[in-house]
């Protein structure tokens, strides 16, 4: 009686440890989704060295007229729509859309809140099968960084920004909208190689630190201060993921989008927006800012005029429609509409008419977004 009841504790114990095995797998499964679907490929295996971490500067205020001459903030004062046109890729119909995992006939996938889903069936949405390698999650982006003084750190932390980037566009759009990504990412170590290689394909690198070329799906980086390289390799990867997603857009879309997820920061897998420090004084807004409307109509003036307000006024206008719930409605409301005619930018006209649609009081608001301390944003 005793050898039976010993064998029967020996097979309980048994069970409940497979059970709790996998019950295990699930938990930490789930909680490494954000890190583990952006795997670089490590191109150039280097030992980690410390790099300084720089301040970005803080730029003078300046009226709204012809610059006198080019600058350089973080990789932002420059028209890249000449050179998304140019180098850019114009696919009228959806490309391959973001795809589901199932494993042991466990289907997991995140929904549009960004919250992990497992079931026994597969999800409602018109989703692919995807079977994926072990412990690989959902493919957002084919990523390469490479670059002879990049870090392996500094390719992971690039790589949980992205992901976190890719999370808060997915919570505007919805997931079912989203697209799968292919980009390279090359960080030249110096001005000079950078203008050698920008130069190497068909571009210009006067006035820029970072170029996005879509038909290679490549952007080229300057290397600089840690804090200012890593910025603009984001900026550049939400040029991608424009393209990918939604198409051409007008500048104050792509711009305002690409400045906004700029400044993502990553803590224990919580992405956060911080302010852009770069166009603030004490945690406000200094000097003038187009209202939505103005910037909206001024769509045809970004190589006439001050390239700064431009640019600070995206950036704001994101920043403020991201900051409500109205605000991100319309906000998705426009980019889907984008995305219905990938090969052509929304005219002045249409993108006041979906504003004016969903915020109805979108000039009385953002009035007092600009008078109001600038806060912080959890993707």
């Amino acid at each position: 009686m005793k050898g039976a009841w010993s064998e029967w504790k020996e097979a309980i114990f048994k069970a409940c440890l497979v059970v709790f095995s996998v019950l295990l797998f699930l938990f930490f499964d789930g909680r490494e989704f954000w890190f583990t679907q952006i795997q670089p490929q490590l191109t150039n295996m280097l030992s980690n060295q410390k790099t300084e971490l720089n301040n970005a500067p803080v730029v003078s205020d300046k009226t709204f007229e012809k610059p006198s001459s080019v600058q350089l903030l973080n990789g932002d004062i420059f028209d890249h729509q000449t050179s998304l046109r140019q180098f850019g890729r114009c696919a009228s119909q959806q490309a391959e859309g973001i795809k589901y995992r199932v494993e042991n006939g466990i289907y997991t996938w995140v929904d549009e809140r960004g919250i992990t889903n497992y079931s026994d069936k597969k999800p409602s949405f018109a989703a692919k099968h995807y079977q994926p390698e072990r412990n690989r999650a959902l493919d957002f982006f084919d990523l390469n960084i490479s670059g002879p003084n990049i870090t392996d750190q500094f390719k992971n932390t690039l790589s949980a920004k992205l992901n976190a980037v890719f999370r808060g566009y997915t919570s505007i759009v919805g997931l079912d909208a989203m697209q799968k990504v292919t980009l390279r990412i090359k960080v030249l170590p110096n001005r000079r190689e950078y203008e050698r290689v920008v130069k190497s394909y068909g571009g210009n690198p006067k006035g820029n630190v970072g170029l996005y070329l879509g038909r290679y799906n490549l952007a080229l980086v300057e290397q600089r201060n840690h804090h200012a390289t890593m910025q603009t390799a984001v900026h550049e990867a939400v040029h991608a993921i424009n393209q990918a997603v939604i198409g051409y857009t007008p500048r104050w879309l792509n711009e305002g989008l690409a400045g906004y997820f700029q400044t993502v920061k990553v803590t224990m897998q919580v992405g956060t927006v911080a302010p852009n420090q770069a166009r603030l004084h004490r945690g406000y807004i200094t000097g003038r800012v187009l209202s939505p409307y103005e910037l909206i109509n001024a769509e045809s003036k970004w190589k006439s005029y001050n390239s700064e307000l431009m640019y600070k006024s995206s950036w704001a206008t994101i920043h403020f429609l991201m900051s409500t719930t109205t605000g991100r409605l319309s906000l998705k409301k426009l980019m889907l509409q984008e995305q219905t005619e990938r090969c052509r930018a929304l005219s002045n006209r249409e993108s006041q008419a979906l504003l004016r649609a969903h915020y109805p009081n979108i000039v009385d608001r953002f009035a007092v977004f600009i008078q109001s301390p600038v806060e912080p944003q959890r993707l």
